[in-house]
């Protein structure tokens, strides 16, 4: 399906530049390859480094391409020994990595001391660095905790501080360490990111909602959007990978968004009510924009889910969903399962606000990216079915 696009590609920078991306396996670090592959010359980046905790895997293959095996859980100095030769000429780096902790407060500071101790080692071996990005996200406006001025905007002073948000610190680190020096930094803030990777990836909700959707299809179950009544008739916005990845190397290699933080989103809002039944169509399976709440009267502010899919995912449903795969003799989505983010969108649909982002900064930088959502949906969808991740 051909998508309305408007990715500029301008950079304004001309000199050749080694770019080095964090968490190359990640759906955004991959868009990050895939853009500067598809979209710039040699004569622009001379190199494309990425770097994971495990072997890289990516859709596209280019000679400037460099793979280099890094656990930033590591110390500095330790990283500093690996990445000093390969490093030494690195211009823009373009960090989005992550690391899984349970608790909170765990959470808060392994992902700090990841972001440091990546960030000590760089400005070591990299003498001609010029920018540095760092992905964020819509935590930092407290989306996730209650009712927020929406859509959501760069220059709001930040709420207080929470243990399972380490977005603040780690930019504030990030600008601490900048002072004074010669290159500059960008902090990026996408919403409830869509997109693909080589190997099924738990943090991108499409893929959720493909395995629900297509098991409830199989099992003549009903695919009701698991959420309540003030969400489903509320207004929301998603950042597509591809996108993402365009406007972070628009604005770290434009010089008047330098030292700036942009909010990202595909450019549209859309209505849930209207916005399930056209997904749950794609899959081949007619829903309604009209859904009888069992709970009406909910205080905006209290979580409130109809539906837990924590719950709905059982044992017998990923046995439906094994007997699927193989009736469209597509076994290699089996573990596709084991992706699901089940407890995370419970988390999202169980809001009783609307939480958006605003681009209008981005769009006074000059910046003019845009992507219908649905459509990005069903390109993520189409490139899952290519890559064996869901049946076709």
């Amino acid at each position: 399906m051909p998508i309305h696009r408007e990715f500029p590609n301008v950079m304004t920078e001309t000199n050749s530049k080694t770019a080095f991306v964090t968490g190359g396996n990640g759906i955004t670090g991959s868009a990050i390859v895939e853009y500067l592959v598809n979209n710039t010359k040699a004569e622009e980046w001379q190199r494309i480094i990425t770097t994971s905790r495990s072997p890289f895997k990516n859709a596209v293959s280019d000679p400037r391409i460099e793979f280099i095996a890094l656990d930033f859980t590591n110390p500095p100095e330790v990283l500093i020994e690996k990445m000093r030769d390969v490093c030494n000429d690195v211009t823009h780096t373009y960090f989005s990595s992550y690391v899984h902790r349970d608790d909170f407060q765990e959470l808060n500071i392994a992902n700090c001391a990841l972001f440091e101790n990546f960030l000590n080692a760089l400005t070591a071996v990299a003498p001609n660095l010029a920018s540095v990005t760092l992905q964020t996200g819509g935590k930092h406006y407290g989306v996730h905790l209650s009712p927020v001025p929406s859509p959501a905007r760069e220059e709001e002073p930040r709420r207080a501080a929470t243990v399972d948000n380490f977005y603040y610190p780690q930019e504030d680190f990030l600008i601490a360490k900048q002072r004074g020096q010669n290159w500059s930094w960008n902090v990026v803030r996408p919403e409830a990111i869509i997109g693909t990777t080589m190997k099924p990836n738990g943090m991108n909700s499409a893929l959720t909602y493909a395995l629900y959707i297509l098991t409830c299809k199989d099992s003549g179950e009903e695919p009701k959007m698991p959420t309540n009544q003030i969400y489903w008739n509320g207004y929301d916005d998603c950042s597509y990978a591809p996108l993402i990845a365009d406007l972070t190397l628009f604005v770290s290699t434009n010089s008047g968004c330098a030292n700036q933080a942009f909010n990202v989103t595909n450019g549209d809002y859309f209505c849930w009510r209207y916005m399930w039944p056209r997904l749950t169509a794609y899959f081949g399976i007619q829903t309604s924009s009209e859904h009888d709440f069992q709970q009406t009267s909910i205080k905006i502010g209290d979580p409130h889910l109809e539906i837990a899919l924590k719950e709905w995912a059982t044992n017998e449903k990923r046995k439906v969903w094994d007997r699927l795969c193989d009736d469209m003799k597509c076994p290699e989505a089996k573990g596709t399962w084991d992706a699901g983010t089940w407890q995370y969108q419970d988390w999202v649909f169980g809001r009783t606000w609307s939480a958006t982002l605003s681009m209008s900064k981005a769009r006074r930088y000059g910046y003019k990216g845009y992507v219908d959502s649905f459509e990005a949906f069903v390109e993520t969808f189409e490139k899952m079915k290519k890559l064996k991740q869901i049946p076709s």
